[in-house]
């Protein structure tokens, strides 16, 4: 069983904690729930301090751990990185572990956030064989946050399901099959899309395929959308930064054009909308779900309808240069007219 699910029943706090592994968004939400415990039972934030262990050593770990709380019962303080440390800088806070300060929570974090599964096996071997692991063992509490490696999809499937049942829905396998394969296994990329699928299909009660593949874009999809994000926005560097890469991986520049004028067009739209609607109304209007009724005015705010109106004529420009003729070979001149009309969309 996954520490997860135990970590969701603390009540009470220990005087040390040692999480580990390489679900990062484990890691995050363990965290969030220690220092919502923290903040419950102390009612201040004047004793919450965050360190990272390869800049601020073992000694100035143990300085915070020890410092008495202020205009309170508890101080809480959580140390980042500290595989980085050194077998005597773990010697040093081990001795710590195992006589801690009754009156500090104290939280080590040791993330095992590498790429190739051969790396993160290392990496976990490593957490688990070091002294800090150990002292904490025998005189503290530890959570592994890590999808077993031979039942990994199994478990992650198992994840999946889980959240859509907080937000009260049921879902079937082949949807969840069919979210692996849009969005990949990453737990951030996997919670956003369970989150805008809820957020859309609200009235249904059981997710299926069909409604998986009418909201979630592909990974291949999601650098364009970034894009779209980016330039409207108005985030110069990124954008430039993301086009270029799209580009790169050989993305079609009449892709990317076409996708960039269908937001603009939408940002319009909902911007005239707003005028003379809430908006629950403009997403039945526009056929869009409220989220994204949001992001469009949040975005809309940036371009007045004078500015969209220069903009779209820059666009219908962008298209009759990317017909034209060029001295340049194909590739470079139709990245430079996106380019150019990236600049003069976000001015």
């Amino acid at each position: 069983m996954m520490a997860r699910a135990r970590i969701e029943n603390i009540e009470e706090l220990s005087s040390v904690y040692f999480l580990y592994g390489d679900e990062e968004l484990l890691i995050e939400e363990a965290l969030g729930r220690i220092k919502r415990l923290f903040l419950e039972q102390t009612d201040s934030d004047f004793n919450l301090e965050t360190l990272d262990a390869w800049e601020a050593g073992a000694e100035r770990i143990i300085d915070c751990a020890e410092t008495p709380p202020l205009i309170s019962s508890r101080r809480l303080v959580t140390a980042r990185n500290v595989g980085k440390l050194s077998r005597s800088e773990q010697e040093k806070l081990a001795k710590y572990i195992i006589q801690p300060n009754p009156s500090t929570c104290l939280v080590l974090v040791a993330d095992c956030l590498e790429t190739e599964k051969e790396k993160v096996k290392r990496s976990l071997r490593k957490a688990e064989s070091s002294l800090l692991f150990e002292a904490v063992q025998k005189c503290g509490v530890v959570f592994k946050y890590s999808f077993p490696t031979r039942r990994k999809k199994d478990s992650q499937a198992a994840w999946v399901s889980e959240q859509f049942k907080k937000r009260g829905k049921k879902v079937t396998m082949d949807a969840i099959e069919l979210l692996f394969e849009k969005t990949g296994h990453d737990l951030r990329d996997l919670k956003d899309a369970i989150e805008r699928i809820c957020l859309y299909w609200t009235n249904v009660g059981e997710i299926r395929k069909e409604h998986v593949d009418e909201i979630v874009i592909s990974s291949a999809e999601k650098g364009i959308f970034e894009l779209v994000d980016a330039v409207a926005e108005r985030r110069r560097d990124l954008s430039l930064y993301i086009l270029n890469k799209l580009i790169e991986q050989g993305e079609s520049p009449y892709t990317i054009l076409g996708i960039l004028l269908r937001q603009f067009r939408l940002i319009s739209r909902v911007n005239a909308l707003s005028r003379e609607n809430d908006r629950s109304e403009i997403s039945r209007i526009a056929g869009i779900p409220p989220f994204l009724v949001a992001k469009c005015l949040q975005q809309g705010k940036r371009f007045n309808q004078k500015r969209l109106k220069k903009i779209f004529q820059q666009f219908r420009n962008a298209y009759s240069e990317l017909h034209a003729g060029s001295y340049l070979g194909q590739n470079e001149y139709e990245r430079s007219v996106l380019e150019v009309l990236i600049v003069r969309i976000i001015g």
